[in-house]
């Protein structure tokens, strides 16, 4: 985890422009970050929590939610939790129907502050946000762990990483603000605050209204159908402390009022669900589809295209896919009977498969997920899509990250040079470029990349 946050978008020194950079600080561990965290003077419920004289223990995620106030599994008017089958943030490569993001949330009122706690299975972190309380802006903090099987010589299995075991027997715990991953490919502020330094910090739901298509949510078709996904392969199992008959009461409108309440009416590149699942609907009937429940013909949608082709330019976040389901038919029923199988004692756990693999091989549909470039790209279309979100004008120019550019103009060839050695380094080398967390190059964008960037 240290050496994936460690590793800023760049190390490269430009041409242009001739001012000094900021280069990413290294993680601190343990007393050391604890004294970082704690000595910026701030004054919120985090610092409040961590900073005191006899900070909380954390050795599992129930002891994160406790020490948030957040421990309590009512979903109410003003606190509860939602679960979403798809995800654009830092987890989006393991997020489905069978491995959710949890969202806990605390809506802010005269009585209440805001908090929010994201946490998925896969992940060895957890992103949190509150409200500071002299200057109101938000903050954001993520919570980093480690787990014993790190420390193995085989390392982690997917049996460690996606089953109730990931949720405790936690070591290592280490709390970090914005500032800590400042230029590094956890930077909070890449998302939520798109438009740079002096803008306002924002909360995401890109999904902000009904039917809110990729969430788990018993009142909406949709909803009810990636419900049943989850409990075809889970079963009884608790959830992020939440036994699995409450996870039935997943409400992502509580998520939508916490926002609203906290300022923010509308989101930039808002995915407009009930708009985008009619015509993803229609159009997948005309072929023989069943959209929502049976994604086996997949949709379209031109309001999603429109928003999708925003995202590619770079001039936004990725948008969600267009279906409900991220899932292929056929790896979902091979995950869901290997985990059934799992629980009931009759698979093995080192044979459990790995429930992030359950998106379909079409290259053209890994890439409407945000997991990969789109296939034809050209290579100028390519940086675009691939590093445009983190390498933009908009955002603070005076960290080391600014010294790659989109405008290639602005960089030479020397720059080039190490830009082209970073994106041809393994997907699981920690310096890789793009970031292991964000989209991928696929071997036709990263060719096409480099001999744009050899020009």
């Amino acid at each position: 985890m240290a050496l994936l946050l460690v590793a800023a978008c760049t190390q490269d020194t430009p041409r242009q422009p001739p001012v000094a950079v900021r280069e990413a600080a290294p993680l601190a561990t343990g007393k050391a970050q604890r004294r970082r965290l704690c000595g910026r003077g701030r004054d919120d419920l985090v610092i409040e929590a961590f900073c005191g004289r006899s900070p909380p223990k954390i050795r599992s995620f129930a002891d994160l939610r406790e020490a948030l106030g957040l421990g309590t599994n009512e979903n109410l008017i003003h606190q509860g939790f939602a679960l979403t089958g798809h995800s654009t943030s830092l987890v989006a490569r393991v997020v489905s129907a069978v491995n959710p993001r949890m969202v806990f949330v605390r809506v802010e009122n005269d009585t209440h502050e805001l908090t929010g706690l994201a946490f998925t299975r896969g992940e060895s972190f957890s992103e949190i946000v509150v409200r500071d309380r002299d200057d109101q802006q938000l903050r954001f903090y993520v919570g980093a762990f480690s787990l014993e099987c790190e420390e193995s010589r085989e390392g982690c299995t997917p049996a460690d990483r996606f089953t109730l075991d990931f949720e405790s027997g936690w070591s290592d715990f280490n709390l970090y603000a914005e500032e800590d991953v400042e230029n590094t490919p956890m930077d909070c502020r890449v998302c939520h605050q798109p438009d740079g330094p002096g803008t306002p910090r924002i909360l995401r739901m890109q999904e902000f209204q009904a039917p809110w298509t990729h969430w788990l949510y018993r009142l909406s078709e949709g909803g009810r159908a990636l419900l049943a996904d989850y409990n075809a392969a889970k079963g009884d199992e608790p959830f992020a402390g939440v036994p699995a008959d409450e996870l039935q009461l997943s409400q992502p409108g509580l998520l939508n009022s916490t926002i609203f309440f906290a300022g923010m009416p509308t989101q930039p590149n808002e995915f407009p669900s009930e708009a985008i699942e009619l015509e993803v609907i229609e159009s997948a009937a005309k072929r023989g589809g069943a959209q929502p429940v049976d994604n086996s013909v997949p949709g379209q949608s031109a309001t999603w295209r429109k928003l999708y082709e925003r995202a590619r330019r770079g001039d936004a976040i990725s948008v969600p896919y267009h279906d409900v389901k991220v899932t292929d038919p056929g790896k979902l029923a091979e995950a869901t009977e290997a985990y059934v199988d799992y629980r009931a004692g009759r698979l093995p756990r080192e044979l459990l498969p790995d429930l992030g693999e359950v998106f379909p091989d079409d290259p053209e549909l890994r890439a409407r997920m945000g997991l990969v470039t789109e296939p034809g790209l050209s290579g100028k279309q390519v940086l675009q899509q691939a590093c445009a979100q983190c390498h933009n004008d908009r955002l603070d120019q005076t960290i080391s990250r600014a010294r790659f550019s989109v405008d290639l103009s602005r960089m030479g060839r020397e720059e080039k040079r190490r830009a082209i050695a970073r994106v041809s380094l393994p997907t699981d080398d920690p310096a890789v470029m793009p970031p292991a967390l964000f989209r991928r190059l696929s071997d036709e964008g990263r060719t096409r990349l480099i001999e744009l960037l050899e020009r």
